[in-house]
């Protein structure tokens, strides 16, 4: 066997594992195992996260402690910045 046919085996052999391996990460993708469920690059929606407007955390709507005042909806990390936030004393220091 001379060292042309060696490459070419190579090459060949390279190449089929490669599209072996493309195959199967395109696979492990399409049943969400690779992702943890998600399958990368295709969201469905992305979530708006909001600022907490005492302590300046991002939180996301769904766990969020929220305070609704004139329809306006105000998200919060925990229910102490919520707290301290709908206090007198803070919404007067605020003004």
């Amino acid at each position: 066997m001379n060292s042309l046919d060696r490459i070419v085996r190579a090459i060949l052999w390279a190449a089929v594992t490669g599209g072996l391996l493309s195959y199967m990460r395109q696979w492990n993708v399409d049943r969400g195992e690779m992702t943890g469920g998600r399958t990368r690059g295709k969201f469905s929606s992305s979530i708006h996260l909001h600022r907490d407007p005492v302590c300046g955390i991002y939180v996301s709507p769904e766990i969020s402690f929220k305070l609704e005042k004139s329809g306006h909806i105000t998200h919060f990390c925990s229910a102490g910045c919520r707290d301290r936030y709908a206090s007198p004393a803070a919404r007067a220091a605020r003004a």
